[in-house]
This record gives C-alpha cells, sequence and structure tokens, in this order.
C-alpha cells in the first residue's frame, strides 16, 4: 500500500486518476475533488469484474488497470478506502495509492470542491 499525502495529490491531480468511493448521494451534497470519479465502495467489487466497455458505460471513466500507478483512491475520512483496498488487492491491483486524509483533508487544507458534471477550472 503506498500513501499519497495532500500536498503531492494537489500538486499532481490532473495526471491522476482519482476514484472516489464515497456514495453518489454523498458526492452530489458535499462536492469532490476536480476531476476525480464516482465509483461507491458498496458496487467496487463488482464494477471491477466487469468487462472494460461495459465498467465505463456505467462509470463514465475507463475501467482502471491493476498495475496503473495514477490510480488514487478517496472516500471521506479514509475508512472507506481501507476498505477499498482489501477489494482492489483481491483483483490484482498493486500500483495504486491511497488517499488516507481523503476529503476532509481535502477541505481542510483548502483543496477545491467542485460538483458532479462541474469542471474545475484552475485559479489564475
Amino acid at each position: 500500500m503506498t500513501a499519497i499525502n495532500y500536498e503531492d495529490l494537489s500538486t499532481q491531480l490532473a495526471d491522476l486518476l482519482v476514484v472516489d468511493v464515497r456514495t453518489r448521494e454523498e458526492v452530489t451534497t458535499q462536492g469532490q475533488l476536480p476531476g476525480s470519479h464516482v465509483l461507491p465502495a458498496q458496487e467496487l467489487e463488482e464494477a471491477l469484474g466487469l468487462e472494460g466497455e461495459v465498467f465505463k458505460a456505467k462509470y463514465g471513466f475507463p475501467k482502471p488497470d491493476p498495475e496503473d500507478p495514477k490510480l488514487v483512491i478517496t472516500c471521506r475520512s479514509g475508512r472507506r478506502v481501507g476498505l477499498a483496498q482489501e477489494m482492489l488487492q483481491a483483483k490484482g491491483f498493486t500500483k495504486h495509492k491511497l488517499y488516507l486524509g481523503s476529503f476532509l483533508d481535502w477541505t481542510e487544507k483548502g483543496g477545491p470542491v467542485t460538483k458532479p458534471g462541474q469542471p474545475y477550472v484552475p485559479p489564475e
């Protein structure tokens, strides 16, 4: 398991595949890290078993590759990141990173937040 901190995540955000494992309702009401994708923890195991095209049609982003070092998992407080880690390992994922501070840490440190479907426009 490799952890990623706020500073590294915030400077590399545009180059990473950030997957938020909170519920869709949480993301809709609280917002999300810019450019992140929602894949609720309760759907993760089944989703990872889907064919790539089916996965993309259902979740709106390409199915993560088990060897992709750009995959980062986040949630609200870090608890579900641990649950996701177990599922990912069982499916052969080895290179991903975990944002243990997750959404609470992100917002506490002033990280930008967007609503689902809203593009992130970096400040000038």
